[in-house]
């Protein structure tokens, strides 16, 4: 239990670090977080607030979808993955803005890499997901679609709303949405390996 908290902790902190890179990049967040910038603009609430938010409104969505009781736990996953957003943007990174294309695709690029490792990480723990990616799920199982399918239903919901919230979509978001899961899938399994060497350590001591 506590290397699956370690992960937990670790994952998010590296995740959130990403998120934050990428949107200070200023080439486009991923869609779920475009979104949050966009209200973040608007109502003039941090992103991270806006994100817990968006993250609620999606538990009892996921919840209405999949004909259960909503996932409370998940509401304190979104809810410390918005105060570590804003941990980031708000003091870390408050004087970082780039505004060189070559250092804003850097920014980009390791926003991308360390948001991939964050989740290859934090998956580890088997801690409830994220209602964004719980979203993919429902619509999977409520609509009998293919994950592939369902995941670009969820995604391109989540562009319609940030379009309408005049949220950070630029070259960035496509890029992201076309990378992610790659950095994810080749990180997924190593970490896996040395999350079973440290239980498999402590459990023979």
């Amino acid at each position: 239990m506590k290397e699956r908290a370690l992960f937990f902790i670790t994952g998010l902190l590296i995740l959130t670090l990403g998120v934050a890179l990428i949107i200070k990049s200023g080439l486009g967040a991923s869609s779920w977080d475009a979104l949050a910038v966009g209200e973040s603009n608007m109502f003039g609430l941090t992103v991270g607030t806006c994100i817990f938010i968006n993250g609620i409104a999606l538990i009892f969505i996921n919840a209405f979808l999949l004909k259960k009781k909503p996932e409370l736990l998940a509401a304190a996953s979104i809810l410390l993955i918005g105060a570590l957003i804003d941990f980031w943007l708000l003091v870390v990174l408050k004087h970082y803005s780039p505004t060189v294309l070559f250092f804003q695709a850097s920014a980009l690029i390791a926003g991308i890499l360390s948001m991939g490792v964050g989740v290859a990480i934090y998956l580890q723990a088997k801690f409830p997901a994220s209602p964004m990616d719980t979203l993919m799920v429902a619509i999977h199982t409520r609509f009998g679609l293919n994950l592939r399918n369902s995941r670009i239903i969820s995604e391109a919901f989540a562009l319609l709303l940030a379009f309408i919230f005049q949220g950070a979509i630029g070259i960035g978001t496509f890029i992201v949405t076309l990378t992610l899961g790659f950095v994810v899938q080749y990180f997924h399994p190593k970490f896996e390996g040395l999350l079973f060497k440290m239980s498999s350590k402590l459990s023979y001591k």
